[in-house]
């Protein structure tokens, strides 16, 4: 899987990384999903209740195939932050928390990482993309199954 790193440290504005200063800041890595939530549904309900979550992290992991800049990535992780933050995290079963809610949660944290990292080289005079491009694609593919272990 070949992933696009369009914008990263290919010199030009540092107005990305004012961006990604606010993504690290405002999101660092996810909150905790309560451990101590009321049943009710099945798995049905659970996927239902994580739907925007889980899509949006899609949308972000097929964007990702056809490539992405920077400033898109970013805000590809800020929608999918936001979609995070609807999750009813009181109506999910304890069977949804600790499984398909805690491998979504863990997809989300590997696209911070990401974002924290790319961040860095963009902010980095002479970052160049073969040096955060590695570390980006570990992050993405471990987003990836964490995502598919969440869907399943």
């Amino acid at each position: 899987m070949i992933l696009g790193l369009a914008a990263c440290g290919g010199g030009g504005s540092t107005t990305t990384s004012t961006s990604v200063a606010e993504t690290t800041v405002k999101t660092k890595e996810s909150k905790p999903v309560a451990t101590k939530a009321p049943k009710s549904g099945g798995a049905d309900a659970c996927q239902s209740r994580l739907g925007n979550f889980l899509d949006r992290m899609n949308d972000l992991r097929q964007s990702l195939l056809a490539g992405l800049s920077y400033d898109e990535y970013v805000v590809r992780v800020r929608a999918v932050r936001d979609a995070y933050e609807a999750v009813p995290v009181d109506k999910l079963g304890a069977t949804c928390v600790t499984g398909p809610a805690a491998k979504a949660e863990e997809a989300f944290n590997e696209y911070l990482r990401a974002a924290n990292a790319w961040g860095e080289c963009a902010a980095t005079a002479g970052c160049a993309a073969s040096e955060v491009e590695a570390k980006l694609q570990h992050r993405w593919k471990l987003a990836s199954k964490s995502l598919d272990a969440a869907e399943s």
